[in-house]
C-alpha cells in the first residue's frame, strides 16, 4: 500500500503515485509516475521562497497550451507544465511530459568542438559524427523551439546551455519551462530573475531583473548567441578574438553594449586566426548577425525574429570544400582549411638535438696499473691498484654470502599464490552510421580487479601557457568564480611561465587556446582564484571536484 506523502490528486480528481526520484533541484524534486511513462511530476519543496507566487505562476502557464509544444509525431519541443498536481486538497507542483535523456545531449556539448569530438563515456556518443549540416540543422530546430516560446507569450529569460536539450535527430527541447517569464491572461507578469552574464542581452545589464520584466528581444540575443556558437565552431561572439583596441580585452558584457563583436563591423574584437571568419557565411547569416549585434546594442528591436533565423538558416545550402569540409554553396572560401593551414603554420618546426662537441680537446683516460700475479693481494707493496683488486674481492664475497642467506631463507616460506588478471581487448571506436542513428549496448562481461588505488593527492603544481593566444596584452584573469565575466579575485594577472598550485577542478564556460583547444573545466588555485584548464600545461588525471 502506498504512503499517504507518495499519493497525490491531479484537478480531476485521479490519484497520482509518486515513484523513484529522478532528480533534485533548488526548487524542487522531480519524480516518476508510477504507471505513467509519458509524464513525471514536480513537487516543489514547501519552504521555497515565494511558493506561493510560483504556484500561482505554473497554475497560468497550465491554462495555456502553447501551439506546436509537441509535434505531430509526439516530439516534445517544450517541457511545459500540464496539470497541477494537490496533496490534501493544496496545490504541490504539477505534471510535466518526460523527456527521454538516453541519446540528447545538452546543446554545448554539441556547439563546443572539442566536446563533441570527445563525449564523455558515460554520455551519448553520437556527436562525434555530427557535420557542419547537422550544426546548421539544430540551430533552426532551436530557432522553431523559441518561436512557440513567444507565441505562447513567454519569454525565456535564463537562455543557457543547460536547459537546452538536442536528440540525436538534432531536434531541441526546452526544459526547465517554468522558470520561464509569463504573463496570464489577466496581464500578471510573472518574472524571470536568473541568467548567465555571457547571454544576457546587454540592455539588462544593471537591471534588477527581480523587478524589471524582460522583452522578447532578449532572447533573440541570447538566440544569436547560440547560433553563432554552433555555426562558428564555438567561438562566442564577445570572448574569444584578437583586442587591437587599448587596454585589455574588456568583458562580453561591455563588448555587447558597445556592439563590438568578433569580425563585426568597425569592431576592435577582430577574428581569431584559428576561428571562422563570418564572411565565410552567405550574406543574409552575416546581415542578420549584424542586427543582432551591431544594430541590436542601440535598437533591441533591431534584432532578428527566431522565424526570421529559422528561415535563413534552412536555405543555407551545404557542398564539401575539395578537402572534404562542410561549407554553404555561396561560400568563396573554407574556413576550416584556412584554420588548418593557420596552425600548421603557427606550430614550431622541430629542432635537432644538440650534444656537447666531440672536438673539443680531452685530456686522454688514464691507463689502469696492471696487476703483477706474483704480487702479494694483502701485500703493503701492491700500490692503489692491488687496493682496488682487494676491494672487489671482499665486496664480491659479502654479496655471495648475503644472496646465499636469503636463498635459504626464502626455502622454508610457504609460496604465495600470485592472483592471475585476464586482460580483455577492449575498443572504443564505435562506427558513425550514414543513415540511420544506432548504437551498440554497453558490454555487461565482469570487469578485471581494479588495482589498488593510490595515495589521495590534495595539489598539483603546473604551469601557465597559452595567454598569449587570444591576441593584444598576454596574461590570463584570476577570477572569483570559473566564468569569463566574473569579477577579478586577484589584480596581477597570470603569464607564460608562471607557476601556480591547482586544489580542484569544476565547470565553468567554455574557453579556448592554441594548443589545448577548447575545454569548460576550471581549476582553484591555492589562493582560490579561478583559470580555465586551457591555459595550463597539462591536465593531471585525479584531480578532485571542487
Amino acid at each position: 500500500m502506498s504512503s499517504p506523502q507518495s499519493l497525490l490528486s491531479s484537478a480531476g480528481g485521479s490519484w497520482i503515485e509518486l515513484g523513484s526520484v529522478l532528480a533534485k533541484a533548488g526548487e524542487g524534486t522531480i519524480y516518476d509516475v508510477a504507471g505513467r511513462p509519458d509524464v513525471v511530476v514536480k513537487v516543489f519543496h514547501p519552504d521555497l521562497d515565494g511558493l506561493d507566487v510560483k504556484l500561482a505562476k505554473v497554475a497560468a502557464m497550465v491554462d495555456t497550451t502553447p501551439e506546436g509544444a509537441v509535434q505531430s509525431d509526439g516530439f516534445v519541443v517544450l517541457a511545459w507544465p500540464r496539470q497541477m498536481v494537490y496533496r490534501d486538497g493544496a496545490p504541490v507542483g504539477f505534471l510535466m511530459p518526460r523527456i527521454s535523456t538516453s541519446q540528447a545531449v545538452e546543446i554545448h556539448s554539441l556547439s563546443n568542438p572539442s566536446n563533441r569530438a570527445n563525449p564523455l563515456p558515460s554520455a551519448p556518443q553520437w556527436t562525434t559524427g555530427a557535420t557542419w549540416n547537422h550544426l546548421v540543422t539544430a540551430a533552426a530546430n532551436l530557432c522553431l523551439a523559441v518561436d512557440v516560446v513567444h507565441h505562447a507569450g513567454a519569454v525565456i529569460g535564463d537562455f543557457q546551455e543547460r536547459n537546452i536539450l538536442v536528440a540525436d535527430t538534432v531536434r531541441v527541447t526546452l526544459v526547465d519551462c517554468d522558470s520561464m517569464q509569463f504573463t496570464d491572461s489577466s496581464g500578471r507578469q510573472y518574472l524571470s530573475p536568473l541568467g548567465r552574464p555571457e547571454f544576457t542581452a546587454p540592455e539588462l545589464v544593471n537591471v534588477d531583473l527581480r523587478n524589471t520584466a524582460r522583452a522578447e528581444a532578449s532572447d533573440l540575443f541570447a538566440l544569436a548567441i547560440h547560433i553563432h556558437l554552433l555555426i562558428m565552431a564555438g567561438n562566442h561572439p564577445f570572448l574569444r578574438g584578437v583586442w587591437t583596441g587599448p587596454g585589455d580585452q574588456p568583458d562580453a558584457l561591455t563588448l555587447a553594449r558597445k556592439g563590438s563583436w568578433a569580425g563585426g563591423p568597425g569592431s576592435p574584437l577582430h577574428t581569431h586566426p584559428f576561428a571562422p571568419s563570418v564572411e565565410f557565411l552567405p550574406n543574409e547569416i552575416q546581415a542578420l548577425f549584424r542586427r543582432a549585434f551591431t544594430d541590436g546594442a542601440r535598437n533591441p528591436s533591431a534584432r532578428p525574429t527566431a522565424e526570421e533565423w529559422r528561415q535563413a538558416l534552412t536555405r543555407i545550402q551545404v557542398v564539401n570544400c575539395p578537402s572534404g569540409h562542410q561549407i554553404p554553396a555561396e561560400s568563396g572560401m573554407c574556413p576550416w582549411c584556412g584554420i588548418e593551414a593557420a596552425r600548421r603554420a603557427r606550430k614550431p618546426r622541430p629542432q635537432q638535438t644538440v650534444m656537447p662537441s666531440l672536438s673539443q680537446h680531452r685530456p686522454p683516460p688514464k691507463q689502469p696499473t696492471p696487476v703483477s700475479a706474483h704480487t702479494a693481494v694483502g701485500g703493503p707493496s701492491g700500490g692503489k691498484g692491488n687496493r682496488w683488486v682487494l676491494w672487489s674481492v671482499l665486496i664480491i664475497g659479502v654479496l655471495v654470502g648475503v644472496g646465499v642467506l636469503v636463498g635459504v631463507a626464502a626455502s622454508t616460506e610457504k609460496p604465495t599464490a600470485t592472483p592471475q588478471y585476464t586482460t580483455e581487448a577492449v575498443t572504443d571506436h564505435v562506427p558513425v552510421p550514414n543513415e540511420s542513428w544506432s548504437y551498440p549496448r554497453t558490454s555487461t562481461s565482469p570487469a578485471p580487479l581494479p588495482p589498488p588505488l593510490p595515495s589521495q593527492q590534495s595539489s598539483w603544481q603546473l604551469v601557465i601557457v597559452g595567454t598569449c593566444d587570444e591576441g593584444g596584452t598576454c596574461g590570463v584573469k584570476q577570477r572569483s568564480a570559473p566564468y569569463t565575466a566574473a569579477d577579478r579575485l586577484v589584480p596581477n594577472d597570470l603569464h607564460d611561465g608562471n607557476a601556480v598550485t591547482v586544489v580542484c577542478q569544476t565547470i565553468g564556460d567554455v574557453r579556448s587556446s592554441d594548443g589545448r583547444g577548447s575545454s569548460s573545466v576550471w581549476y582553484r588555485l591555492a589562493n582560490n582564484a579561478y583559470v580555465a584548464s586551457v591555459y595550463m600545461n597539462t591536465s593531471p588525471a585525479g584531480i578532485s571536484a571542487c
